[in-house]
């Protein structure tokens, strides 16, 4: 039965066994359930070409100690030249959709991940778990409904988030503002007014998208009653929406602040996801008036985790992917010497306060295989205990250390930044450059020696700033989308580079060195 036709039976207790009953697994059920879907997907990729290149021509491991032990680890390019090339018959299963992502810039923007039936029907599940999660204050009790009103914040088809209503369609139908039909022709600035016109006649229920995106969004709003009004412009036609406008007035006046979104909707979820969440969570919820609930994933990934109930963390769904953890120390050494094979852990090894790059073996005919994706993550939990879970809680840390990503619009690596020096033509000997947060808002620090000084502080960045635009159109879409300007560049004086190198005998990373060469740099 769909969630639909149980939503109109009233089977309340099904729906949350069906989309919600992972929950009460033990971590020796969840370990089960690993196996039993690792030796499942193992038999597809025996099949595959691709699998015969990952795995090694007639090996079908037999247990998880044998995969880990005869499998190597791999990254995109082991995979680039048949995913990129959308060579179908080369993989483990039909493809139903080609999701893409951005990957390194330059003559390699994008990733293609390959989605088949068996993996959308499990995406399906994930989505409806954590939109029914939203809704919900404790186990078994949630409000969401057919027919709620979804406030479109995602970007579109062909990324990921834009699959979401496609396949959630499925199972239960929403009313999107503004409908996908013509949400898909629309500008980010256009949905927004279109999505809010249609919000003040109707109401909204439900939102989800980039927690920097849920931000922007409530910024928007919030400036748009500063130019326009009350309620800037958008016109309420029924009785009810004008008594919430007059209301979230009367409010802003008693408050003295703009019109926020909270005081005119009442919603029942949000869900939130990307780079930087937990820096974000404080201002949606000062926007929207609500806490939104955090989902962990990415496109070769689907959704892996979701947030319940608390602030313990994140609970991975048991039959997405096979789960290992490389622990940080290891990651950050094989990172230094591509050589070194890190080892890993499995999900009933990680330890709280640890933190470790993810591994991922995509189960339903996936073709990702012991995958690293470049993602660190955070045990900061054994369990939920307090909410009846008793599986290990993560958060979502970052990108791994050679890797920038800012608000979860780009991927920065020191082949981009070296590439927009040049492009600006800029006389820069030497530089680093770090990942920091401002008002707790990530920005690109980049710490910089001259050749010889011939142009200003101010010069610099703006070149520096267009040059990587050009190079970076997600970069770009940081200011262009979120109003933002991330960019922080610091001088150092004369030789202080050398002097770290030389006399102090330190090595460190162009991208995210340690704190340690940071403060030598300035001092």
């Amino acid at each position: 039965m769909t969630l639909s036709e149980m939503l109109r039976n009233e089977d309340y207790d099904k729906i949350w066994s069906k989309y919600c009953g992972f929950l009460d697994l033990s971590i020796d059920e969840v370990m089960e359930i690993q196996e039993r879907l690792l030796m499942e997907q193992i038999d597809l990729l025996s099949k595959s070409e691709i699998g015969e290149r990952i795995m090694g021509k007639g090996v079908k491991p037999k247990s998880i100690q044998e995969f880990r032990e005869k499998v190597p680890l791999t990254t995109y390019d082991d995979y680039a030249d048949i995913l990129l090339n959308k060579q179908e018959d080369k993989l483990p299963s039909k493809t139903e959709y080609w999701i893409q992502t951005t990957w390194k810039g330059g003559s390699h923007p994008i990733k293609l991940a390959p989605f088949s039936e068996s993996m959308l029907q499990e995406h399906t599940k994930c989505v409806m778990a954590s939109l029914i999660l939203s809704t919900s204050d404790k186990k078994g009790h949630f409000t969401l409904r057919e027919d709620d009103n979804f406030l479109y914040g995602m970007a579109t088809l062909p990324y990921l988030t834009g699959l979401l209503p496609y396949i959630v369609g499925n199972e239960i139908q929403f009313s999107y503002l503004p409908p996908l039909d013509k949400a898909q022709d629309m500008t980010f600035e256009e949905r927004n007014i279109q999505g809010f016109q249609m919000g003040i006649e109707r109401g909204i229920d439900l939102f989800f998208g980039l927690s920097s995106v849920l931000v922007r969004i409530g910024e928007s709003f919030a400036n748009k009653q500063g130019k326009g009004g009350s309620h800037g412009g958008y016109k309420p036609k029924t009785p009810y929406m004008w008594y919430k406008v007059i209301t979230a007035a009367l409010k802003s006046k008693i408050y003295k602040r703009p019109v926020l979104p909270k005081d005119i909707w009442n919603l029942k979820g949000i869900l939130c996801g990307g780079t930087d969440t937990q820096s974000f969570v404080e201002q949606i919820e000062y926007y929207w008036g609500k806490k939104p609930i955090e989902v962990y994933g990415g496109t070769e990934l689907t959704f892996v985790a979701t947030e319940t109930w608390g602030d313990k963390g994140l609970t991975f769904y048991p039959d997405v992917n096979f789960l290992e953890f490389i622990p940080e120390k290891e990651s950050l050494k094989s990172l230094n010497d591509p050589n070194y094979v890190p080892s890993t852990l499995l999900l009933n090894e990680i330890k709280p306060g640890e933190k470790y790059e993810l591994v991922t073996t995509k189960f339903k005919g996936g073709s990702f295989v012991r995958y690293r994706v470049g993602d660190i993550i955070k045990c900061t939990a054994a369990d939920n205990a307090e909410y009846g879970i008793y599986l290990p809680q993560i958060r979502y840390v970052d990108r791994i250390a050679n890797i920038i990503d800012l608000a979860g619009f780009t991927r920065i690596t020191s082949e981009t930044l070296e590439n927009a020096f040049k492009l600006s033509k800029l006389p820069i000997k030497d530089w680093v450059a770090s990942k920091e947060y401002i008002d707790n808002e990530p920005s690109l620090h980049i710490y910089y020696e001259f050749h010889e000084k011939t142009i200003s502080h101010s010069e610099v960045k703006e070149l520096f700033n267009n040059a990587l635009k050009e190079i970076d159109k997600d970069y770009r879409d940081i200011e262009l989308l979120l109003n933002r300007d991330p960019l922080i560049l610091t001088e150092v004086k004369p030789g202080k580079f050398k002097e770290l190198k030389d006399i102090h005998k330190m090595s460190f990373n162009k991208i995210n060195p340690e704190e340690e060469a940071i403060k030598n740099l300035l001092s």
